[in-house]
């Protein structure tokens, strides 16, 4: 059994507002969550809304498993047009 971690601090450009923070950060996470099946949480920057810091954990057979999918929500976060990645580490235990 392994367990991964990958967490991502975000820039979010567009949002003046935690309003408009979570309407940019919400329908990413609920996508991310229903095609990966992985758990996913706020970490620090809740209070700021220019920034976030995603975790995003998943249980998986092998590490190769962890590591394949946690790469694969990596590029998808990359795609997103209102989210820039400002740093990430990956952990696979």
């Amino acid at each position: 059994m392994s367990i991964g971690i990958l967490k991502v601090k975000l820039i979010l450009s567009g949002a003046s507002s935690l309003k408009e923070k979570r309407s940019i950060l919400q329908p990413f996470i609920h996508k991310v969550r229903n095609n990966y099946n992985i758990s996913i949480n706020e970490l620090d920057g809740e209070d700021d809304p220019n920034t976030a810091t995603l975790g995003f954990a998943h249980i998986a057979k092998s590490s190769d498993l962890n590591y394949s999918k946690l790469s694969r929500i990596l590029k998808e976060t990359e795609k997103e047009k209102n989210l820039r990645i400002e740093n990430h580490s990956t952990e696979v235990i």
